[in-house]
């Protein structure tokens, strides 16, 4: 099989100019890696359940504010376009105002809003307070960005109520903390991964198919397409269980040092992995592969290790 190498210099560029997530936004702070509790007992958030992924904590005014019912509306609308990123919000009201709140909110009760009682994740937070509306004097809108291991690496807080984080903007803020050196040598189109194909469809079905457009999910910066809602939820649920072998490059071209495009039919599923292959007018990859699957898969593991290592 004769190898076609692709250079990847241009999508490097694209990834690597990731746009400011805000002219607001400022720099992390000092919210302690240590888990914390927010929350009325049965209706509570320990934030050690969201270790292993990022966590956004979206934090509420703490008044009658349609700026937030419009905050939650966008954001839980558009949750399951963005994987690998848990969100909870908060709101420091009484108990009547918070109850009165979540009736006044379409599925109130099954969306991810927790009281924080007494302001207390505000102040640990440091988040800025003297904001005068309503007659009130409270902290500024935010949101805080931790990361797997319950880190800050991100804040915006707002100048005003209305001066809240949009959701495209949070998105590409995601996409830039979390796109890693494996993303960075992935086989994509633009940032659209295995030629739209459904990631779902190949492990747990065995099948090559093609994903719906408006059926997506983002997971490091990197776009996935599926056949079906229920195909994103498993993704997004876990992706990296879903992600293909080798960044989506050919596997027996990896297992040589090259990268070379794949026939998004030619796959196959092994070990709980989807490999893919070039079959075209140079040879059935495949073929190739399953002369010697162990042997290959060794030296395309390493060969890809060392191809992300790289800086």
């Amino acid at each position: 099989m004769k190898p076609i190498v692709l250079t990847l210099s241009f999508l490097l560029a694209i990834l690597c100019l990731a746009p400011s997530a805000s002219a607001q936004a400022t720099k992390p702070t000092t919210l302690p890696a240590e888990p914390f509790t927010v929350g009325d007992e049965g209706r509570q958030f320990n934030s050690a359940d969201a270790r292993g992924q990022f966590l956004a904590i979206h934090f509420l005014l703490t008044t009658e504010c349609p700026y937030c019912s419009r905050l939650i509306n966008e954001y839980t609308r558009n949750a399951p376009t963005l994987a690998g990123i848990r969100q909870i919000f908060v709101k420091p009201d009484s108990l009547e105002a918070f109850d009165a709140m979540l009736k006044g909110l379409p599925d109130g009760d099954k969306l991810p809003i927790y009281r924080d009682a007494d302001s207390k994740l505000v102040e640990k937070s440091k988040i800025d307070g003297g904001y005068k509306f309503h007659g009130q004097v409270m902290h500024y809108p935010a949101v805080i960005i931790l990361n797997e291991t319950g880190k800050e690496v991100f804040r915006h807080i707002g100048k005003s109520n209305a001066d809240r984080l949009p959701f495209a903007s949070y998105a590409a803020k995601v996409a830039e903390l979390t796109t890693d050196a494996e993303t960075r040598q992935a086989n994509l189109d633009g940032k659209l991964a295995l030629q739209g194909y459904d990631p779902v469809e190949y492990l747990n079905n065995y099948k090559a198919v093609v994903g719906d457009k408006s059926i997506e999910s983002a997971f490091r910066g990197i776009t996935y397409r599926f056949s079906t809602a229920d195909n994103r939820l498993k993704f997004n649920a876990e992706p990296t269980k879903y992600l293909p072998a080798y960044g989506g490059w050919c596997a027996s071209a990896i297992a040589k040092g090259d990268k070379v495009e794949i026939d998004p039919k030619s796959f196959k599923v092994s070990n709980g992995r989807t490999f893919l292959f070039y079959k075209g007018i140079w040879g059935d990859a495949l073929k190739d592969w399953n002369k010697d699957e162990a042997g290959l898969t060794t030296k395309a593991s390493d060969h890809w290790k060392s191809l992300v290592s790289k800086p």
